[in-house]
Formats: C-alpha cells, sequence, structure tokens
C-alpha cells in the first residue's frame, strides 16, 4: 500500500482506488496510509483538494471522502438517480431545508459557517451532509490559517457536461462503471459499498 507524503501522493492515491475516505474505522483510508502527522495530512488534504485534480466530500457513509474525477460523474448520475437539483426540487422530492441551502450557494462557493449564520438553520450540518451525500455539494478550500472549507456544486468547479455526463447510463452501468474504476470499494465494509452503490434521492 502506497504511504503518504505529500499533495501529489494523496492524488495518486485517489486516482488509484477511484474512492478513498479521508478517514475511516475500518482502516482503509488516506490517514492509514499516511507517513506524515495527521495535522500535515489535513493540510494537505487542501491543496490536493484544491489543485481540481479530484473530487472532495461527504460522499460515502456520508464521511469525508475523496473521488477521482474519472469516476466522479458515474457516482453523481448513480447517486442522484439521474436528477439534477432543480428536477428535483420541480418534483416535490427535495426537503425545504436542503432547497434553501442550494439557494444561498448559488454558484459560488460558500464559506459554511457563514452560510450557516446566515440562515441560522436548526440541523445545518446535517442537511449539509446529505447534500453532499447526493453529490449535490462538495468540498473546496479558502487559503487561509485553518483552512476554510468552502461549500461549492460540483458543476460550478468542473462544469455542468463533465459532471452530469453518465446521467444516461441506467443505475446498473453506473454500478458497474463505478466497480470499474473503483477498487478501493472493495475495501468497504459490504454494508456501506452497498449504499454507496444505490440511489441516494
Amino acid at each position: 500500500m502506497k504511504r503518504i507524503s505529500n499533495q501529489q501522493d494523496i492524488i495518486d492515491c485517489v486516482n488509484h482506488y477511484g474512492i478513498l475516505p479521508f478517514w475511516t474505522e475500518s482502516g482503509f483510508s488516506a490517514a492509514q496510509m499516511s507517513a506524515v502527522s495527521f495535522m500535515k495530512l489535513w493540510n494537505m488534504r487542501e491543496k490536493a483538494v484544491n489543485s481540481g485534480e479530484i473530487v472532495y466530500g461527504k460522499f460515502v457513509n456520508k464521511k469525508a471522502t475523496f473521488v477521482s474525477r474519472e469516476a466522479f460523474p458515474y457516482l453523481a448520475a448513480l447517486r442522484r438517480d439521474g436528477y439534477d437539483f432543480d428536477s428535483l426540487s420541480d418534483e416535490g422530492k427535495a426537503p425545504r431545508r436542503e432547497i434553501e441551502i442550494m439557494n444561498a450557494v448559488g454558484n459560488d462557493p460558500t464559506p459554511s459557517y457563514k452560510l450557516s449564520q446566515s440562515l441560522g438553520m436548526k440541523g445545518f450540518d446535517g442537511v449539509v451532509t446529505s447534500l453532499q451525500n447526493k453529490t449535490y455539494l462538495c468540498i473546496n478550500f479558502k487559503k487561509s490559517y485553518m483552512g476554510t472549507a468552502l461549500l461549492c456544486r460540483p458543476e460550478d468547479l468542473f462544469g455542468y457536461d463533465y459532471v452530469r455526463s453518465a446521467y444516461g447510463l441506467s443505475i446498473q452501468e453506473n454500478v458497474e462503471k463505478l466497480l470499474s474504476l473503483c477498487p478501493g470499494l472493495k475495501e468497504l465494509d459490504e454494508k456501506i459499498r452497498a449504499k454507496a452503490l444505490t440511489p441516494a434521492v
């Protein structure tokens, strides 16, 4: 197993495994592979994510997870069941608090703590986690002393056509592509893997 010593190692591991949790109790994670201190890994994570070469958010088991750019469109198509958020909302399938947050994020990366303060929403963190789990939001970072988490629409970071390029595939086709592109899925607990490979909306 490759040891992570720098930013490029994180990107290489994500591209190799397709899906890589930042930290898990089961062990398979960037933290387990790290050859540096947790704090140094935490800071390198921000630079790796901001490179635009990988995607980061609470995508699997509602925990922080890296996904390769190659695999992300298939994960998004699967988890969203082919719905963009506006369509989900129009059909009455989006909870009210999720609509409020998506409207507040708009097209610009938004500091999570500022959004929480401005909305004053009960259960804000849980709603944001749910939106990441459905792949409608991801995380980027604003450069600061500790790094400020920015809530972003994947489409605004990586492009509409790219993120939604697998929408035309069936659920099973997306599952098969993910299993092919993401050997890291086989390292996950069976129940977690099964849930990751089903729609979330």
